[in-house]
């Protein structure tokens, strides 16, 4: 089972807790690997080494930010290594995120 796979498996494991992840996502031109529109969170495995992030990304990342997604980046390698940190991190960030106001 892929790393990507695992990682999928733990945020459908979130649903319990209310929030409703996809999967290869479209987002304007872009496949998000995955999101949870509601709270406007992006995860994206990314290959490669640590530390090098493809210009194509950066590009991403700047659309993202801008339409008010949060985008968390993790090395398939930290992930293969440490999923359960990687779980941790995002549940971490969705605890963090302020409460979204009441609608009037």
């Amino acid at each position: 089972c892929d790393v990507e796979s695992r990682l999928w498996a733990k945020l459908q494991d979130m649903d319990t807790l209310g929030y409703q992840w996809r999967h290869r996502a479209h987002f304007k031109s872009f496949t998000l690997d995955f999101v949870e529109h509601e709270a406007l969170l992006v995860i994206e495995l990314a290959d490669g080494e640590p530390g090098r992030v493809q210009s194509s990304d950066v590009t991403r990342e700047k659309v993202l930010v801008a339409a008010g997604y949060t985008v968390l980046r993790f090395w398939k390698s930290e992930a293969e290594r440490n999923l359960d940190d990687v779980v941790a991190d995002i549940r971490q960030v969705l605890e963090d995120r302020p409460a979204t106001p009441p609608s009037v």
